[in-house]
């Protein structure tokens, strides 16, 4: 008999409707008595109403004919109840259960584990209906019966652990479920394993606690068993099978909820083509798969790419009549309009918002649906750009009323109204106000945001979701000429950049046994409580129950003041973790205050409508605008990295695009700005994103002249290098100096060089495991080795007195690395690969390929990643991350070594000197001992950059030198 309990699984992992029927194979005439036996065990998920049909037709016979045994009929009887199941016809399915069961409590059959999976499907059935109360009643007997009949350790009890955990997590109880879908796994993968048999519920069980992890929170940790459902799925079922694809789906959604969009489209993009031969073209589920791809593609930086996805999707919702989710149309339509105004298309965008409302209420069973509202809100937003401001406050009056009702006062949805709300006051001639209320609105996002309470790993995407708010925030402090307000909304709004860039559940799993790791499990445990918490009251307030909100948010209270205490513990049992988790934005005040004479700083937000600027020095504070659509901004930094991109590959020779660099400029650099920094000499420059990579530099502040091949054109152009000193602080206040120690002589180390491969050119595309997500000893070995980078390290070591630390080839080794006194080295370098966190199947955290072992193990398996950098004991003036193939960061968005940067200085680094791209050997060593040299000499660390990258530029002597691929790679982060 199929289990109700498998399919609610399935229906958890995919939407409703997903499962595909098992290819038909011929078999032998049976009779009529087999017949009615075969029905027991038949398949009524995949095609339900011809199950049903088939079903019915056995049934009329076998009711007619004589010698039938009624014990048979009654689990053919059950099994017609799966199949109404199936068709949603629960009302019908229960009235079957009720009476077969009724006739098996009659006392004249023995009790049998059939006869208790039967009390178990009930409980599903129950469960399905939403009456929880009654499925917890007949889930608990279904396991009681269970253990008696069939025994603990058999597979049939695991069903039933299943299904009272599913019945648990329907009740807001994720942290009770887990441990019986844990228990469940074990015995199932164990029962398989020994039999053969019931191969389908080890990957369904694995699934449901990838999805059951996410639930509580623990996003990163729902990965692997979703990855090992599918292999174990693909392996024992094939990869056209139901469940197959449900583990790959419930893969592709934990990868992209815990923000490794990267790795997730390989995987989404295969559960797209799976169900596009196993469904119909306009079949829901392939549109949820278009959906899913077009979110990965979207958030991992390829809008262009997700743009036909989230069409399709929207298409194919469109036309259906999807009840379970009746606003899902609304929402894909809002995608397409989200990316058409990314594109810079108003009318479009406006036009597409439009429709999304109208579908929406049309659709949806209450016009105050949560989704509804959220698109009133977008439409609202639009309306307001397009200056119809009385349209968009009766949007807003409804939609803001509505969420006040139904979300908490952190709930992103609900402060997006209320934040565009004051901007239409301000509009209407009253900034003041309007900023002030806007901070008011906003208070429970930052402080949700700086709450040491908050675990670490959601930090980033707390951000993310409050991103827009605060750009729109300092766009309000703008028209109220508060630059103070718009200096702190602009490092709020970029938390999820290089501040938050490491994983932070990387670092804690990072510990060393003992009391850390018990420190560690009760802080996981506590965020995945405060988790469900949050989740429980947003649908107490949801469902209008105010009443029962009072003891959820005591119980929250507490919750979050334990955190907060093992937040603690963990800052002084784990080196680097505090450093490494701080987000507490700046003051004015305090950064101008910190500051010298001829520094500036300048940071950047970026939403649909443009670019907000603030540029900052010791005697005043500048905010400007530049409209520009992300998509039109994004065009320009392509164009400048495929300039850099062909100076690479014809080693400096060749036109580089300086009139998309001198667009850029114009853009990040308005009038204003360039106003307040032009006597301002050195420049600390805070961007997210993609602006982050940019080489600021290779910008042009003039408008060029001459032929963009021409190399004495190219010496003679205005860089922004030939004014400005350019770094990238960690924070907005920089960091203190540590006191130097008196007379310590500058002592160097260098790492590198790692015996790996063959070495050609673009290292990790020539590496194919690598490319495939595998992290593995075996796919580093094929990374191509660099000669180069051993001749550079010993190059560095001559300019140091004493006898350098070399760990070049088979030295540079993970183990030799932790082992090494590096706290006693002033400088240090590493030449090798970096690998950028997400980007790879196994790595969620940047890291520096070192030599791999023979034997892997958790000390030494090939790559020191960010979390065991932020554990070294170091003491230097700088480290130089050279060489490293940036390559490997196809795809993402984010700066390859922000979260490098970030643990080296956890670990006690003042500057780092890192590169945007692959470095020449005949220019690397040049321009990372001439800037050694030219700090040593008392020049600041980022003059001293400067001075040799302009060194490179000038000297004709080298071949290519005046392209930016060439002098302008480096860039200086810290102090």
């Amino acid at each position: 008999m199929s289990r109700l309990i498998w399919a609610a699984a399935l229906a958890a992992a995919v939407p409703s409707g997903a499962i595909a029927a098992e290819p038909v194979k011929s078999a032998p005439v049976q009779s009529l008595t087999d017949q009615v036996k075969a029905l027991k065990t038949m398949d009524t998920a995949g095609k339900p109403a011809e199950a049903l049909a088939k079903i019915d037709a056995i049934l009329a016979r076998a009711r007619k004919a004589k010698g039938i045994d009624r014990l048979d009929m009654i689990y053919a009887e059950a099994s017609r109840a799966n199949a109404l199941f199936w068709l949603d016809r629960y009302d019908e399915a229960l009235s079957i259960y009720h009476k077969l069961e009724a006739e098996l409590d009659s006392g004249r059959y023995a009790m049998t584990p059939d006869r208790a999976e039967l009390v178990n499907n009930i409980g599903s059935l129950y469960s399905s209906l939403g009456k929880l109360e009654e499925a917890t009643r007949y889930k608990l007997r279904a396991l009681d019966l269970t253990a008696q009949t069939a025994g603990t350790e058999s597979i049939e009890y695991a069903s039933a652990l299943y299904g009272m955990a599913l019945v648990e997590f329907r009740q807001g109880e994720p942290l009770k479920a887990m441990p019986r879908v844990r228990e469940a796994l074990r015995i199932a993968r164990s029962h398989a394993d020994l039999t053969g048999d019931d191969l389908e519920q080890p990957a369904i069980f694995g699934l449901s606690l990838a999805a059951l992890l996410s639930q509580s929170g623990d996003t990163a940790s729902s990965i692997e068993p979703a990855r090992e459902a599918a292999v174990w799925a693909e392996t024992h079922l094939g990869e056209d099978h139901r469940v197959t694809m449900a583990t790959l789906n419930q893969l592709g959604t934990s990868l992209n909820d815990s923000g490794l969009y990267a790795q997730a489209i390989p995987v989404v993009r295969r559960t797209l083509e799976l169900r596009m031969k196993a469904y119909a073209p306009d079949h829901t589920d392939v549109a949820f798969s278009f959906s899913a791809l077009g979110f990965a593609l979207d958030n991992s930086g390829h809008k262009e790419e997700a743009l036909p996805f989230y069409e399709r999707a929207a298409e194919i919702f469109e036309k259906s009549d999807n009840k379970n989710n009746p606003t899902i149309a609304a929402i894909a339509i809002g995608q397409v309009a989200r990316l058409a105004a990314w594109r810079g298309d108003k009318v479009l965008s406006l036009a597409l918002r439009e429709k999304a409302v109208r579908i929406g209420r049309e659709r949806s069973v209450s016009p105050e649906h949560p989704d509804i509202l959220f698109a009133e809100v977008n439409l609202a937003r639009e309306y307001i750009e397009n200056g119809k401001l009385d349209e968009a406050s009766a949007l807003l009056v409804h939609a803001n009323d509505a969420f006040t009702k139904r979300a908490l006062s952190s709930n992103a949805r609900r402060l997006a109204g209320q934040v565009f709300a004051q901007d239409i006051v301000a509009r209407k001639g009253d900034p003041a106000n309007a900023l002030l209320r806007s901070r008011e609105i906003l208070a429970p996002a930052r402080e949700r945001l700086l709450d040491r309470a908050t675990p670490r790993a959601e930090v980033s995407r707390l951000a993310e979701q409050y991103h827009v708010l605060f750009v729109e925030h300092a766009r309000l402090a703008l028209q109220a000429n508060d630059s103070a307000q718009a200096f702190e909304a602009l490092q709020l709004a970029n938390l999820g950049d290089l501040q938050s860039a490491m994983s932070s559940l990387a670092l804690l799993r990072a510990a060393d046994g003992g009391e850390a790791t018990e420190v560690i499990r009760r802080y996981q445990s506590l965020a995945a409580e405060g988790a469900r918490l949050r989740r429980t009251l947003n649908a107490q307030v949801a469902a209008g129950k105010a009443d029962a909100t009072d003891a959820i948010n005591r119980q929250l209270a507490d919750v979050d003041a334990k955190l907060r205490e093992e937040d603690k513990r963990l800052g002084m049992l784990i080196p680097g973790y505090a450093m490494q988790t701080a987000v507490e934005p700046a003051s004015l005040t305090a950064t101008q205050k910190a500051l010298a004479k001829g520094q500036a700083m300048v940071l950047f937000g970026q939403d649909e409508a443009g670019l907000v600027v603030l540029a900052v020095t010791r005697d005043a504070a500048v905010v400007a605008q530049s409209p520009i659509a992300p998509r039109t901004l994004l065009d320009l930094e392509k164009r400048l990295r495929g300039s850099i991109d062909l100076g690479l590959a014809n080693s400096g020779q060749g036109a580089f695009d300086r009139t998309a660099a001198w667009e850029l400029y114009q853009v990040l650099f308005p009038e204003p700005i360039r106003n307040a920094i032009r006597r301002t000499p050195d420049l600390r420059i805070l961007a997210p994103g993609s602006l982050a990579a940019l080489p600021f530099p290779a910008l042009v502040s003039e408008a060029p002249k001459g032929a963009d091949s021409d190399t004495g054109a190219l010496r003679q152009t205005r860089w922004l290098a030939l004014d400005h000193a350019v770094s990238v602080p960690l924070g907005a206040v920089p960091l203190a100096e540590r006191p130097m120690k008196s007379g310590r002589p500058a002592t160097f180390a260098g790492i590198g060089a790692p015996t790996l491969g063959a070495p050609v050119r673009l290292a990790t595309r020539a590496a194919p495991l690598l490319r495939s997500g595998d992290t593995s000893v075996r796919a580093l070995r094929e990374l191509a080795s660099l000669p180069g980078a051993a001749d550079e390290l010993r190059r560095m070591a001559t300019a140091f007195s004493g006898t350098p630390a070399l760990l070049i080839g088979a030295d540079a080794t993970e183990t030799a690395v932790k082992a090494a006194p590096l706290e006693q080295a002033s400088v240090i370098a590493f030449a090798t690969h970096g690998l950028v966190g997400g980007s790879f199947r196994d790595l969620v955290e940047p890291a520096l390929v070192m030599t791999p072992p023979e034997t892997p193990s958790d000390l030494d398996d090939g790559l020191l990643t960010a979390s065991e950098i932020a554990k070294l004991r170091l003491d230097a003036d700088w480290v130089i991350l050279s060489a490293c193939d940036t390559s490997a960061g196809d795809g993402e968005s984010a700066p390859t070594f922000s979260g490098l940067a970030r643990s080296f200085v956890a670990a006690g680094a003042r500057s780092l000197l890192l590169s945007h791209w692959p470095v020449r050997d005949d220019v690397a060593s040049r321009l990372t001992l001439d800037t050694l040299q030219g700090a040593q000499s008392g020049l600041t660390r980022a003059e001293a950059l400067r001075r040799a990258q302009l060194a490179i530029l000038r000297d004709k002597t080298v071949s290519g030198g005046a392209h930016p691929a060439t002098w302008a790679p480096f860039v200086l982060v810290g102090n």
